[in-house]
């Protein structure tokens, strides 16, 4: 069993990047039960193809394509805030645990 200090190392940012990274291509594969809830919390929501539609109707081809392109960065954009704000949850939750585990054995966590 790890003593305090050794649990107190796990604190380091750069392990628990170690730790994440390691991990991130777990986190984010989809199993048929995320496939499910996705498709269900997201049905009826097909935006995307709506606006490409409605751009189609007004505008030039050229000018299609390139609103199109701009909406597609935007769309990566919000995917990369989202997954930033899901590696920092899963990182503050991870030390949130460590904190427990060094309370619990008598020690004072680190905030």
């Amino acid at each position: 069993m790890l003593n305090k200090e050794e649990l107190k190392s796990f604190q380091e940012e750069s392990i628990i990047d170690s730790w994440y990274n390691a991990r991130a291509e777990d986190l984010y594969i989809l199993n048929d039960v995320d496939k499910r809830k996705i498709e269900k919390i997201t049905k009826g929501e097909d935006t995307y193809q709506k606006i490409a539609n409605e751009i189609s109707k007004i505008a030039k081809e050229d000018d299609m394509e390139r609103i199109i392109e701009k909406i597609d960065k935007h769309c990566n954009k919000l995917i990369n805030i989202g997954g930033y704000e899901n590696e920092k949850f899963y990182k503050v939750g991870f030390m949130d645990r460590i904190n427990l585990i060094i309370e619990c054995i008598g020690g004072k966590a680190k905030c």
